[in-house]
């Protein structure tokens, strides 16, 4: 079965098989699938691997299939022909193994010296197209045989120097909710972002953190800010989220929001809302932890929240 999921990456994107296995993204138009594209497409996702299909445009494919695996939760596996290898090195090039876990490259003979010099590091398979029946059938087994070597789906392992996008994706499968964090700025203007690094510190006092990275453009007016708010949304509200997590937007242009005592924005209608006096900002890493006092709340215990799970918005899901 064939689903058509949001584009990713501004590209329109076919999958096959469940979101929630190791990616294998494939390069090429699909109004131009072979059948054998197909049913390599589905043997993958037989084998407990989720199928993207992109079709990368004709100019800039190279940027394009960037943005595209940047979007990626996770490093995906990319499979592509020899054709497409115009756009898969430059994109691949220097940061490849940050980007994708391998490369299969499905055509004949091998592919360049230069090819493997520009993806130093990178895993790469070269494998000669199948024409149906026994043929497809050694296609399949060699690109599944090189999937389970070089991008495995067992438990992935991340130790302190290895790369910080295996770590990212390992704190990715927490599980959490999202906030949009408010104050006014020196002019009095209030300023947002969303946020799912949030937590609770303490009951007595009521104390509530949440992080911000050091590279935020909003970093020096949440320091110079005496008070804060964070909003928890609730699953209507995943719109919101995209708009606060947008740095070239008028965030709060259609957006209701209200005061309370000390003036930081709260979004009407959120599913939880804190006003807080900042209490103390820790330096941490890259990050900047921001420890608040609560000063008042008010939360909507019928709405369900909205989660984030893996790079994707999540719904609750009862047991």
């Amino acid at each position: 079965m064939i689903a058509s999921p949001p584009r990713i990456g501004g590209l329109d994107i076919q999958s096959w098989g469940s979101p929630d296995d190791p990616v294998v993204l494939m390069i090429g138009p699909a109004a131009r699938l072979s059948p054998d594209g197909r049913d390599i497409a589905r043997a993958l996702a037989e084998a407990g691997r989720h199928v993207l299909l992109a079709d990368l445009p004709d100019k800039d494919g190279a940027a394009a299939l960037r943005r595209l695996l940047t979007d990626i939760s996770s490093r995906p596996a990319v499979l592509c022909t020899k054709a497409a290898l115009d756009s898969v090195i430059p994109a691949l090039a220097v940061t490849g193994p940050a980007l994708a876990s391998c490369l299969i490259v499905v055509g004949d003979g091998p592919v360049s010296l230069q090819t493997t010099t520009a993806l130093d590091g990178l895993p790469i398979l070269t494998v000669e197209p199948g024409q149906g029946g026994e043929a497809l059938d050694r296609l399949n087994a060699a690109v599944l045989g090189f999937l389970e070597r070089e991008a495995p789906r067992e438990a992935v392992l991340y130790q302190a120097g290895s790369d910080a996008r295996t770590l990212r994706d390992a704190l990715g499968c927490f599980g959490t909710g999202v906030t949009v964090v408010t104050t006014l700025d020196a002019d009095g203007q209030p300023i947002g972002l969303t946020a799912n690094s949030f937590s609770s510190v303490s009951l007595d006092p009521p104390l509530i953190l949440f992080c911000l990275s050091c590279g935020s453009t909003n970093l020096e007016r949440f320091q110079a800010a005496r008070h804060f708010a964070i909003n928890v949304l609730h699953i209507g509200q995943q719109p919101m989220s995209g708009v606060f997590a947008r740095s070239d937007a008028d965030r709060f242009q259609d957006v209701t929001w209200e005061t309370w005592d000390t003036g930081a924005p709260i979004l009407s209608g959120s599913l939880a809302s804190f006003e807080c006096a900042t209490d103390r900002v820790i330096e941490a890493g890259d990050h900047l932890i921001f420890i608040g006092r609560v000063l008042r709340a008010r939360f909507e215990p019928r709405r369900d929240p909205l989660l984030y799970f893996r790079g994707k918005y999540r719904r609750l899901h009862f047991a």
